[in-house]
């Protein structure tokens, strides 16, 4: 029996919605809840295209509502410091998740506590 996702995109969409409004990012993001089969490893990603003027965040349609919330925030952190890349600050095992990284999500999250979603 497939997964539905309906109230996966509805969450999705409002989560988008609030974070544009409180936290924008620079570029135009889409949202899209992928199949768990295509992203076994993961629980969401963020891309920026090639020109660096567009970006994509896939959440996994099989994520309970707090680590679809989660997930999303970290994301969006993502998005946000895409090009607060520090080489000074870069630990080498993991590049993605440097210091600016973890204080956009640290704001992300807290401000994210404070609503019911």
């Amino acid at each position: 029996m497939p997964r539905s996702s309906c109230w996966r995109r509805a969450l999705a969409r409002k989560l988008k919605r609030w974070a544009e409004d409180r936290f924008p990012c620079t570029f135009p993001i889409r949202v899209c809840i992928r199949p768990t089969e295509t992203m076994p490893d993961l629980l969401g990603y963020f891309l920026l295209n090639e020109d660096g003027d567009r970006g994509v965040i896939a959440l996994r349609d099989s994520l309970d509502r707090d680590a679809l919330v989660e997930t999303f925030m970290e994301e969006w952190a993502h998005a946000r410091t895409a090009f607060l890349l520090d080489e000074e600050e870069i630990d080498n095992d993991d590049p993605y998740h440097h210091a600016s990284f973890w204080a956009e999500y640290g704001r992300l999250v807290k401000a994210c506590r404070e609503r019911t979603w």
